[in-house]
């Protein structure tokens, strides 16, 4: 990597990277997806359109500084770029108000994003930020409906 000489590097360095969280060995895209999740956390009682204008912002800035980052450090999907799973996890958390069901997202979030079902893997594929951004979310979407699923038919069940 090289070193980063402007204002604008270390701006996008420490959005892409959740804070400098990425550059964590051994598992940043697991410490990133906790990052959500804890982020998710402390807006617990905030209203919903706060959470999802703060999912917004995530995607929005991960996008640019995502972009940003892969090409500093040259490389198409660095490891060390984990906002992408900062605002899946915090998108997968949307909704969810308890701590077995924030470990469900944790765990589900995890699987989906490492194991990336038809289409993620396809959307890899995309330039950029696009690449790097839009499997974590739609992980994190697909996690949501899941986790919601499972609420649902427990509650049923009893």
């Amino acid at each position: 990597m090289k070193k980063p000489l402007f204002k604008k590097d270390w701006f996008h360095l420490f959005f892409a990277t959740g804070a400098f969280v990425g550059f964590i060995p051994p598992f940043p895209g697991t410490l990133g997806a906790l990052e959500g999740i804890f982020l998710y956390q402390i807006t617990l009682e905030m209203a919903l359109y706060v959470k999802l204008l703060l999912s917004i912002f995530f995607i929005l800035i991960g996008l640019l500084s995502s972009s940003y980052v892969s090409v500093l450090l040259n490389n198409k999907d660095p490891d060390e770029v984990v906002i992408d799973e900062v605002a899946g996890a915090y998108i997968a958390c949307l909704g969810k108000t308890t701590i077995l069901e924030l470990v469900l997202v944790f765990i589900l979030f995890r699987i989906i994003d490492i194991t990336k079902p038809f289409p993620l893997k396809r959307l890899e594929s995309l330039r950029g930020g696009w690449g790097i951004m839009l499997d974590d979310i739609l992980a994190g979407i697909m996690t949501n409906l899941i986790v919601g699923l499972i609420i649902i038919f427990s509650k049923v069940s009893l």
